[in-house]
């Protein structure tokens, strides 16, 4: 068979489905292309997930709304000496607050199960490999309460629909999405200069203008300065996520029909006057002048080579020729940022057919790879999506987290637990395995380190217990599936085909049992390269 068929569903892909080999076969690099083509479709795993905007609302009604009512009543229950009304309302607050926290974590991981689904079943392994690719460039880790409730919802809203569209689309949608504005705090940076600003003492927050220009634009070699930085955080005052708490108080003042959780533009926040970001002047006026700034970021020369050197690494080495890393940014700028040609211009290079499994793959891809070779899925392959939190009548279980591998129920926590049934604890049980698997070999899912996302390079991934961890979870997976296998060289042929060992194949071959097959070809290290 064609190394090039390897190369395509290994490197391109998510490592191959059973009979995924002989299709690519064909025309590898056909096969790779097509899966660029034709309008966005949301896989039908994420029917019914909560968007951004209705957890944002669901949050500050919660945390603020409710909470503030009750700890105003608490306070009028203790100065009127009333102890059991305190301690009554002092129950019901800790039992709203933790019971929150818990359907959190229930929440994340099953949005972690659905999105995993998709990988393990997906016929455009590659779009999903680039989703995964662009949601790591514009991270939104879990790394506060508030960013883990809608991290999935980011990944849907803002990645999904334009990995195959302009980037300068896509940066935009990250900057007013409120995950990205609550990640980097600039749902509370206001203008110092502003009206509010003034009234209130209150000012700028850097964090995001830092990281768009260091992490989402020109990187951290392009020139920018500090100056930079104050001037677009300047432009970008006033972009905020409109919480529900402050409805009530909006209306009042006549600004009616806002999006309760979405994203607001505060004129009474924003800093006047012009701005000047890396040499260009831009002037004053409200959130079309930071819109005006981040399109132009995405169309400067720094900007397309930085996104050029990460997809390069991402796909071919860990340190790419200039010479391919130049003609990607080109393309890059000769079609206005759209991600599409410059992906096709770097499936269509030879330097991205040449060098087979220069790549080690990260721990969640190697994971994923070994149980598309296998046809698995967590559960039967479907994640009902939860309910929105609800105070008044959401179940805190005994066992409080969710992923407890002896918790008597499932994931699905919105249901009374006497209607749990057997097939709902198997699919809780199976994503929270899982997940906390790929977590032990170093990599824990949706919770990148910070703004930078996952570094992507060998020695990143290449530590002594991270690739322990890998060699015992093979053992543990043969143990189980082995009997998925037709044979052992048929396994080789349709995961790795061309790109196993002739050392493999003989190991393989030898094995004394279908679990010791499986095992070495899962261990070995054809199979946690691409």
């Amino acid at each position: 068979m064609d190394q090039n068929a390897a190369i395509a569903v290994n490197r391109f892909g998510l490592g191959a489905l059973p009979g995924e080999m002989e299709a690519a076969a064909v025309n590898p690099r056909r096969w790779v292309l097509e899966q660029l083509d034709g309008r966005y479709v949301q896989p039908e795993q994420f029917r019914g997930f909560a968007s951004t905007a209705q957890h944002r609302e669901n949050y500050s009604y919660r945390y603020t709304v409710l909470a503030r009512d009750l700890n105003e009543a608490q306070r009028k229950a203790k100065d009127a000496g009333d102890q059991n009304e305190v301690d009554r309302l002092g129950h019901l607050i800790a039992r709203m607050l933790g019971g929150y926290v818990t359907w959190v974590a229930e929440n994340f991981m099953l949005e972690y199960g659905a999105r995993t689904n998709v990988a393990l079943t997906t016929d455009k392994p590659f779009h999903e490999r680039l989703v995964r690719f662009w949601s790591n460039h514009l991270v939104v880790p879990a790394i506060k309460q508030q960013c883990g409730v809608v991290c999935g919802a980011y990944e849907r809203e803002v990645i999904r629909p334009h990995v195959t569209g302009k980037f300068s689309d896509m940066l935009l949608a990250s900057a007013q999405n409120p995950a990205m504005l609550v990640f980097l705090d600039n749902h509370l940076s206001i203008g110092p200069n502003s009206p509010y600003g003034r009234e209130k003492k209150v000012g700028l927050n850097e964090n995001l203008a830092r990281e768009i220009l260091e992490l989402h634009t020109m990187g951290v070699e392009g020139g920018y300065t500090q100056t930079d930085v104050i001037q677009l955080a300047h432009a970008i005052t006033g972009w905020s996520s409109y919480p529900a708490a402050d409805h009530a108080a909006y209306q009042r003042n006549g600004r009616t029909g806002e999006p309760v959780g979405k994203f607001v533009f505060h004129a009474d926040w924003h800093e006047p006057g012009e701005v000047t970001v890396v040499g260009k002047t831009y002037k004053a006026g409200g959130v079309e002048q930071g819109e005006a700034v981040l399109y132009d970021l995405a169309r400067r020369p720094e900007t397309a080579r930085y996104l050029a050197t990460k997809l390069a690494r991402h796909f071919v080495a860990d340190e790419p020729t200039p010479d391919l890393v130049d003609r990607l940014a080109n393309v890059y700028l000769a079609h206005d940022t759209d991600l599409a040609e410059m992906t096709r211009a770097l499936v269509e290079s030879k330097e991205a057919w040449a060098h087979a499994q220069s790549k080690l793959k990260l721990p969640e891809d190697y994971a994923i790879s070994c149980y598309r070779s296998l046809g698995l899925k967590l559960g039967d392959g479907s994640v009902p999506p939860q309910s929105m939190y609800n105070f008044e009548s959401y179940i805190q279980k005994k066992h409080y987290w969710a992923w407890l591998a002896n918790d008597p129920y499932s994931l699905l926590t919105s249901k009374d637990p006497a209607q749990f049934t057997e097939p709902d604890a198997k699919r809780g049980a199976a994503i929270a395995t899982f997940y906390a698997d790929v977590k032990s070999m170093g990599q824990n899912p949706w919770n990148a380190p910070g703004p930078q996302g996952w570094y992507d390079r060998w020695g990143d991934w290449s530590g002594a217990d991270s690739m322990l961890k890998r060699v015992e979870w093979s053992l543990a997976v043969a143990a189980k599936h082995a009997d998925r296998m037709s044979g052992p060289v048929q396994y080789l042929n349709q995961s790795l085909g061309d790109l196993a060992s002739p050392e493999l194949k003989t190991e393989v071959a030898r094995a004394a049992s279908a679990e010791q097959a499986l095992a070495l070809a899962l261990a070995s290290p054809d199979f946690q390269r691409r």
